[in-house]
């Protein structure tokens, strides 16, 4: 299964204390979007420490997690949820169970060509897929300017922005087009919540430890330099939270 791991989440997201205390979570119109009622049999796919499994865990809600770290995180935060281990391309559950898989901030580390016949293959034949991210490509003002800190050191990480997962997802015969709901989503985080979200982020995480230091070092030269941010110990992080929904094709 370890196989199936992109090198960068296995290194990356080790900490689940520090995860959880710097990513966002969702805004409510997400559930809506989704179309989660409680007698929806949702499987959330990537579920992390629960970021968006606490918010559908009124319905009959699965976590998946291949990382052991995350699912230590989750299993605490959510003791009352069933989770297991499992991958997207090797989903340990039987054919035609969930009525939604839901891959929030997760469906661009997945192996595409393997993951969306097995995310089609645990969904009902009127099954969808959810997929959310929090966008931070779209932003202005200090906030852009603070974000370039990090993006400087992404790399080739996987990530939304390269559009693959797209074009994985619109050229596949397992799903039918792609519906798309935005929102406006802020994170109030203290100073040191928004350093935890830099320290969360797994290429920020996998640097050389000199490397990560000199990163969180310039964050914290940023926040008590810029106009917009010395002096204050509050911080209201912009985010575009989308979320893409297709239907399942028919078998």
């Amino acid at each position: 299964m370890t196989a199936a791991i992109h090198r960068t989440a296995a290194e990356g997201f080790v900490r689940p204390e520090v995860y959880e205390r710097g990513r966002p979570g969702y805004p409510d119109g997400v559930v809506g979007a989704l179309d989660i009622a409680p007698h929806t049999r949702v499987l959330d796919l990537g579920c992390g420490t629960g970021k968006l499994t606490r918010m559908v865990a009124d319905a009959r809600v699965l976590g998946v997690e291949p990382l052991p770290a995350m699912l230590a995180g989750f299993r605490p935060a959510l003791p009352d949820v069933p989770v297991v281990s499992g991958t997207a391309e090797a989903i340990p559950v039987r054919d035609a169970s969930f009525d939604v898989v839901t891959c929030a901030s997760a469906f661009h580390w997945f192996d595409h060509s393997r993951a969306l016949p097995e995310i089609r293959r645990v969904l009902t034949d009127r099954g969808r897929l959810g997929i959310i991210w929090n966008r931070r490509d779209k932003l202005e003002g200090w906030a852009a300017e603070f974000w370039t800190i990090t993006e400087k050191h992404r790399g080739d990480t996987p990530g939304y922005r390269t559009g693959t997962w797209r074009e994985a997802l619109e050229s596949s015969p397992h799903f039918g087009p792609i519906e798309e709901h935005w929102f406006e989503h802020t994170q109030r985080v203290d100073r040191e919540g928004l350093l935890a979200r830099v320290a969360s982020i797994s290429f920020i995480e996998t640097l050389p430890d000199g490397v990560r230091v000199g990163v969180l070092g310039e964050a914290m030269r940023f926040l008590d330099s810029h106009p917009d941010t010395k002096g204050r110990d509050s911080f209201a992080l912009p985010y575009h939270t989308v979320v893409y929904v297709s239907d399942a094709a028919a078998r």
